[in-house]
Formats: C-alpha cells, sequence, structure tokens
C-alpha cells in the first residue's frame, strides 16, 4: 500500500505542480550523500522517515458490513496512521533554482488537504475514510533535524514535512446472521399490566430500499408507509428503514420516491430467515 501512496504522491506533484516529466525526477530514496552524487537531473525528494497511529482519531466503534449471502460482519473501526515524508529538493545549479522548485512543491502538496480518490492508485483507492494530508505543519516525529541528516552522511538542507493519514483494517472480525425482526412479548402475573394485555406481542421489522438491477444501490430520503396504519417513515443516508410497535399480520407497504410509488406485500413477522425479505426494490 505504501507503493501505492508514493506513485499517488509522485503523480500529484508531477501533474498538479505542472512538472515536466523530463525535467526532474520524483524520489524516495534515503538521501544519502552517495545518492545525491549520482543525480544527472533535479531530483524532489520524499522521504519516508517516520510512521505512528494517529491517536486523536482512534476509534473504538463497531462496524457493521452486510453481504448478499444475509450474513452481517462486525468489525473494529480501522486504526489511522500518520505516514510522515522529508521534502527536500536537490539541483547541481544555483540554490535559487532548488528554492523556488521547493516553494512549487509546497503549494502543490499544501492546494491538496485531502487525496481524492480518482487521483489514488491500486489499493489506496479503497481507504475507507479520506486520506487528510499535512504539509509543513509542526511535528514530534523527529526532535532534531541536524542528527538526522547525519545519519543520513549529508549536509542539512531546506526541508518540510509532509503528513499523510491512512487506514489499516483490523482483522477482528465478528461475522453473524443478520437480525431484521424483533419479536417482544409482554405478559403479567396476577393481572394484565398498564398498557399491555396478557400474551401481548410487539414486533420490530428492518429492511434497505434500493433500487431494482444486478447490484443494487441504497435509496436514502424514501418515504415508507405500511398502508392503513399510519405508520411512516424515511429511508437514511444509507437506504435503512425501520418500523416498531408493529403486531403480527400482513401489511401493504407504499414507498414513494422521485415521484414514483411502488407497492409490497410484507408478512410478519417472517417465517423466512434470508435477509432480503424485508428489502424493497423500487
Amino acid at each position: 500500500m505504501i507503493n501505492d501512496l508514493d506513485e499517488t504522491i509522485r503523480q500529484l506533484i508531477l501533474t498538479k505542480g505542472q512538472f515536466a516529466p523530463d525535467s526532474v525526477i520524483v524520489s524516495f530514496d534515503q538521501p544519502t550523500g552517495d545518492w545525491a552524487a549520482s543525480l544527472t537531473r533535479p531530483a524532489i525528494n520524499l522521504y519516508l522517515y517516520d510512521m505512528r497511529e494517529n491517536l486523536e482519531l482512534r476509534s473504538q466503534e463497531w462496524l457493521v458490513e452486510r453481504n448478499a449471502e444475509g450474513q452481517a460482519a462486525k468489525r473494529l473501526a480501522p486504526k489511522r496512521y500518520n505516514l510522515s515524508y522529508l521534502v527536500t529538493v536537490w539541483t547541481q545549479k544555483q540554490v535559487e533554482d532548488e528554492h523556488a522548485i521547493l516553494w512549487r512543491v509546497l503549494a502543490t502538496l499544501a492546494s491538496h488537504p485531502t487525496l481524492q480518490p480518482g487521483a489514488c492508485q491500486g489499493e489506496l483507492k479503497r481507504q475507507p475514510y479520506p486520506i487528510l494530508t499535512q504539509a509543513a505543519q509542526p511535528s514530534m516525529a523527529v526532535q532534531n533535524l541536524p542528527d538526522l541528516w547525519g545519519v543520513m552522511e549529508n549536509q542539512l538542507r531546506p526541508s518540510f514535512d509532509y503528513v499523510v493519514t491512512v487506514a489499516m483494517d483490523r482483522e477482528v472480525v465478528f461475522t453473524s446472521p443478520l437480525v431484521l425482526t424483533k419479536r417482544l412479548e409482554v405478559s403479567s402475573i396476577g393481572g394484565a399490566t398498564e398498557g399491555a394485555s396478557p400474551g401481548e406481542e410487539i414486533i420490530q421489522i428492518a429492511g434497505i430500499v434500493h433500487r431494482r438491477g444486478p447490484l443494487p444501490e441504497p435509496v436514502p430520503g424514501a418515504q415508507v408507509t405500511l398502508v392503513g396504519t399510519g405508520h411512516t417513515v424515511k429511508s437514511d443516508r444509507y437506504g435503512r428503514y425501520s418500523f416498531v410497535n408493529l403486531s403480527a399480520g400482513n401489511y401493504r407497504v407504499q414507498v414513494a420516491v422521485e415521484g414514483r410509488r411502488v407497492e409490497h406485500q410484507l408478512a410478519v413477522p417472517t417465517t423466512r430467515h434470508d435477509a432480503a425479505h424485508y428489502d424493497l426494490e423500487v
């Protein structure tokens, strides 16, 4: 994944910075003295020198994903990591040329606080969160830059930090069938309780409104009505809806979206276990 990030940054600098491909090289090598001596044309170097977890973005939230087989996978939210690059410019000409290129690179990277999915390479396209970036911000990763340059056996040069925040999935996953129906049976001892008769059953159902097609697409904002009951809800941004306090029986469901109305028949509660039973096509 780091290789995909490197290539994404390379393309961002060359295209958005408007550098001709043969005018500079974008390198991710360690900028040692031997590396610098081997250069034959101007180089923009991004040395990945530090990786650490972003504790401010750490989340213990559980995420639930649904698959076509009616299973739900529950996993902890991914961890977020800061990858820190040291950005420098190297030329065989005047120092003014290095400074001009360095400023141009800084302007390019600072102008893109997130890496857009369409510009990302390989696995980076499948990141679950926006890929955040920071250019030339204070960093605790390196406390003493002269020491870092000493390790690389090179002279201290003008530089800035470029930090990219990416996600890494955790391996803790629990898989189980989806729960689409909840049933609550209310009874009393020694007489009926207030608001509930002995043996009363309260049912909650849930499902997803989606467009008809080979790849169902969730429909947010659809109005779902149980005809004749007064129950009406709207699907959320994931197309999900739910009804509570239902009694067992057959229901006529009307879905209104984009000026169209589609009707379905539902049996509550279902005796089937497939996840699509309460899903509604439009």
